[in-house]
């Protein structure tokens, strides 16, 4: 019999990608699909709670900028801390100054954050680290919120 922890090992990854620009958002995951991620997408807020209360996840790309006149990539970050289970965080930003994104970040998860414009090349890079270190068994030690790119 496998444990849970084994099998979340060998089977691909499944990632939440909320982002509410449509044509984006069906790029990303045609992308993510043919580098052998499975996806799931929400375009707001409403849909990602839903999907975050109806399956697990290993990593949420989420939008910061999400229907920014409404707040609601700020508003979901301090929403999805409770329903993560274990999944790792990489927040998408066009923010033009980070220490202020930091400050208003809510969540104690650890969590990465990737500016845009971004190439797929540097976030599949930044993916593939964040997912290795959040796999059984890897250490989990490191900087709360880390710029990477």
């Amino acid at each position: 019999m496998t444990s849970p922890d084994s099998e979340r090992q060998t089977s691909p990854p499944v990632i939440l990608l909320v982002e509410n620009n449509r044509f984006l958002s069906e790029m990303m995951c045609e992308w993510m699909r043919s580098s052998g991620y499975q996806v799931q997408s929400a375009g707001d807020e409403r849909e990602a709670l839903r999907a975050l209360g109806a399956q697990r996840f290993d990593l949420v790309l989420l939008d910061l900028d999400l229907n920014l006149n409404r707040g609601e990539g700020l508003s979901l970050l301090a929403s999805v801390e409770s329903k993560l289970s274990g999944a790792s965080l990489v927040l998408l930003t066009g923010a033009v100054n980070y220490d202020d994104v930091l400050a208003r970040i809510p969540v104690q998860a650890p969590c990465v954050k990737v500016e845009k414009p971004y190439s797929f090349f540097a976030l599949g890079l930044v993916m593939k680290s964040v997912l290795a270190r959040s796999r059984p068994g890897n250490d989990k030690s490191g900087p709360r919120h880390a710029a990477c790119w």
